[in-house]
């Protein structure tokens, strides 16, 4: 098969044996292991939380469980569904109330989003009232005066990149299924265009934030933006942008103006790919810069968005399939497995934003957190589950 071979040039280690002995279409797909590898080290979903935190009910464990669901759907495994059900069942009660969600960060809104996929799959009012009362979080969010979101109550004036993909992917499935939809796609479009205003780059990237008071150590005293495009910042954006049409009607007037954007996207990814690796940067638009190195998590996020357009006919598939390949062939290299027979995921960057080209590069090297794992099933799984 296709994988196999890129996987065998790669020169990376072989799956665990319990993988090589599954059914032949389960096999060679690093998508699969690290997954079940995700479900032996968290047998508890809701032991997902940030280090020295006690809220299970924040983007961690949102984001682990967005893309379980994409896993279930494709493969049709019900222990995926079942660990989904399972968080959303610690953290609903049976009136429908959420004890952990507090709204005062765009961090707790997306555990909202698997809320909503099992009031699709069930019809239970509970969901429908909890996803509710999260979506009442946004009536009094602190704003910048143009409107857009504040990342945090502890970020005062902040627009961060990552936010926009926390409450706004949680929003645009609100407005699909439960309703309120004239706000709902009128914010979800506004924050992603606010988003593009204040930190898109002539390539096509995004910085990875705006602070509208320009106070903050990292924002520029002139423009109030970051300097640089990190990684995962940018990821976020791009998975967003990647599902959103997913939700937002055909005839909505945003949407060509957006799908513009996605283009723009893959087009400056297309450009600034590591020719030798297949990667994407830390720093994403200076990869001969000194010190840079290819990260894992924003690699996973950019083969997800390049792959679902080319799937979706967003962008053109002779021109950015190759893009996919080597991208793929270059972050299962990041995929290792120990002693133990688990997958570990490496070269990895979980970090808020930066005052500097050297703080971002100089960031640690880190092995196995739960977004850079997650995006790496995200990212593998939409090459290797067809």
């Amino acid at each position: 098969m296709r994988f196999l071979a890129l996987l065998v040039l790669a020169g990376v280690a072989q799956l665990p044996a319990a993988l090589d002995a599954a059914a032949p279409e389960q096999q060679n797909r690093w998508s699969i292991a690290t997954a079940d590898t995700f479900l032996k080290r968290f047998p508890d979903p809701d032991s997902i939380h940030w280090i020295n935190s006690t809220n299970h009910f924040s983007w961690q464990a949102g984001y682990a469980m967005f893309m379980f669901e994409k896993l279930w759907r494709l493969t049709g495994d019900r222990r995926y569904f079942d660990y989904i059900k399972r968080y959303v069942d610690q953290q609903v009660d049976e009136q429908g109330n959420v004890p952990n969600f507090s709204p005062v960060a765009l961090d707790n809104f997306l555990p909202g989003y698997a809320i909503l996929f099992m009031y699709e799959q069930t019809g239970l009012e509970k969901y429908k009232i909890a996803a509710t009362r999260i979506r009442e979080g946004l009536r009094n969010y602190p704003r910048n005066s143009d409107g857009s979101f504040w990342h945090g109550e502890w970020a005062k004036h902040q627009l961060w990149v990552d936010g926009v993909f926390m409450a706004e992917m949680f929003l645009v499935r609100y407005g699909a299924d439960v309703g309120d939809r004239e706000y709902a796609f009128g914010e979800v479009t506004r924050q992603m265009t606010l988003a593009l205003k204040h930190c898109q780059k002539p390539n096509g990237l995004l910085l990875h934030g705006w602070d509208e008071s320009k106070s903050a150590s990292w924002a520029d005293k002139n423009t109030g933006l970051a300097h640089e495009v990190w990684s995962e910042g940018l990821g976020w954006y791009a998975v967003l942008i990647a599902d959103v049409f997913d939700y937002l009607p055909k005839d909505n007037p945003h949407r060509e103006a957006l799908m513009g954007a996605l283009r723009n996207l893959c087009r400056g990814l297309k450009g600034v790919q590591d020719p030798k690796t297949g990667m994407w940067c830390q720093v994403v638009d200076k990869p001969g810069a000194p010190g840079n190195w290819n990260e894992t998590s924003g690699t996973g996020m950019y083969l997800y968005l390049i792959r679902k357009s080319i799937d979706k006919g967003y962008i053109d598939r002779a021109e950015y399939l190759p893009v996919a390949e080597k991208a793929y062939a270059g972050i299962i290299t990041k995929a290792t497995v120990n002693a133990g027979g688990q997958v570990d995921i490496r070269d990895c960057s979980s970090i808020g934003i930066q005052d500097s080209y050297q703080d971002y590069v100089n960031s640690p090297k880190e092995v196995n957190p739960f977004a850079p794992v997650t995006s790496f099933i995200l990212g593998t799984s939409a090459m290797e589950v067809r």
